[in-house]
């Protein structure tokens, strides 16, 4: 079974707020585009974390106050918060991994704020033997999280939903258009959710025709 999108909260980020994802399909009808715009800088954001990327990314520059980001993935939730200091660049003042097996990391230490994101050092990869006794066991299940949590990011990208490549950890699928034909909806609907069943998938469209067409229950209404 693949990864399940299981939380997705921001605070400091334009508008986005409230977003609560379905397991494995969520169609999000946004008819101005601001909670498309927003997800997408979210993902983004999280996605250059990942690659330890926080000092060359550009979606922070039209933001002055504080930002949280929360990502919850098969129910472990990775928390971030990045804070502008007065030299006029960002850092990371919290950053946490909080298991579903009952076990919190706290990659910050508090008062000591970072250039780049610790998930960064976790590269997608198999996780390392640490040895015998319950301490090697508990790294080896937050190293094997983390580098689950960061293969899921690192593989974001948004990709037209008439035509994708769901060869992803994750779709993200933007559609366009308001008025589409019924075939081109139904075409949309049918390859939506073909992928559920492999990656979660994430769409978002301006068009109320399009997501009526989806059981009732996929549905968010930004």
């Amino acid at each position: 079974m693949s990864n399940r999108l299981t939380r997705i909260q921001a605070e400091g980020l334009r508008s986005l707020r409230g977003i609560v994802p379905r397991p494995r399909l969520t169609v999000l009808v946004d008819p101005e585009g601001t909670a498309t715009r927003d997800l997408v800088a979210f993902f983004t954001l999280l996605r250059e974390l990942a690659h330890g990327r926080l000092q060359q990314t550009q979606v922070l520059d039209a933001v002055d106050g504080p930002v949280t980001l929360v990502l919850g993935m098969d129910d472990d939730d990775y928390s971030v918060t990045l804070r502008r200091f007065p030299d006029g660049g960002w850092r990371v003042v919290h950053e946490e991994l909080s298991l579903l097996a009952g076990i919190s990391i706290p990659f910050v230490e508090p008062g000591s704020p970072r250039d780049e994101a610790v998930l960064a050092t976790f590269p997608p990869g198999p996780t390392p033997s640490l040895g015998e006794g319950e301490a090697a066991w508990l790294g080896e299940i937050a190293d094997r999280a983390s580098r689950a949590m960061n293969g899921f990011l690192r593989g974001f990208r948004v990709q037209p939903a008439e035509s994708f490549d769901a060869d992803v950890p994750f779709l993200f699928l933007e559609e366009r258009d308001v008025d589409l034909p019924a075939n081109a909806v139904w075409d949309r609907v049918q390859a939506a959710r073909a992928a559920s069943s492999r990656v979660p998938v994430l769409l978002c469209t301006p068009s109320v025709a399009l997501a009526d067409a989806f059981d009732l229950e996929d549905v968010l209404r930004a």
